[in-house]
């Protein structure tokens, strides 16, 4: 049976992650700085104190793990680059431990060596630069740590963000979406829940919506 490390379960995707796992009987692992700030309770879920950008930590947190999941938040306007800092950390640990597949989520703005150029794509890095150029390097910086790693990574590259029931995506490829599109978070979390072991997105960064 899987067992995964999720990072970033305290936050508002992070949450839906997690119990949408637990339904499907999955092993959970999650590091967490603040373990009252998650309020699931289940067999299936182990709760480890610890900071995602701390070596040790992540050692210890990555016993018996098959696949790692991050759906870490990059705070508004804020400096600390969240994902470059516990990838800088998190690469060499997994290809140490012989664990292959990693799953992580970013902003639509994001672009990649896949995207053709479109006025949208330019536009849309344009606007998020303005927005929160922060963000947007530290999800650069993460694809380029990832791109030269040798795990089988997968980045899902969302719109907005919101909590509608609904688990369907219309879309899933390369395609930037118009700045107006939103996504369910349920729908993110089937998403990554399919693609733990389907091969078709590794080392590819799809946008879903």
């Amino acid at each position: 049976m899987k067992k995964i490390l999720i990072l970033g379960s305290t936050g508002k995707l992070g949450k839906v992650l997690v119990s949408f796992l637990l339904i499907k009987n999955i092993k959970l692992v999650v590091l967490v700085r603040n373990p009252e700030k998650l309020d699931i309770k289940n067999n299936n879920l182990e709760i480890i104190k610890g900071d995602v950008t701390n070596p040790k930590d992540l050692h210890d947190a990555l016993e018996g793990i098959n696949v790692v999941i991050s759906v870490l938040g990059h705070g508004f306007w804020t400096k600390f680059p969240i994902l470059k800092n516990s990838l800088e950390n998190l690469i060499p640990l997994m290809e140490e431990k012989g664990i292959k597949r990693f799953i992580s989520v970013s902003g639509a703005g994001l672009k990649t060596k896949n995207d053709r150029n479109s006025f949208t794509l330019n536009f849309s890095q344009r606007l998020f630069r303005v927005i929160d150029p922060y963000r947007i390097k530290d999800a650069e910086d993460q694809q380029r740590l990832l791109e030269k790693s040798n795990l089988n990574w997968t980045v899902v590259r969302t719109p907005v963000h919101e909590n509608k029931n609904s688990g369907n995506i219309s879309y899933s490829g390369f395609k930037q979406p118009f700045i107006w599109k939103r996504v369910s978070r349920l729908a993110i979390a089937k998403f990554i829940h399919d693609n733990l072991n389907d091969e078709k997105w590794y080392k590819k960064s799809p946008i879903i919506y």
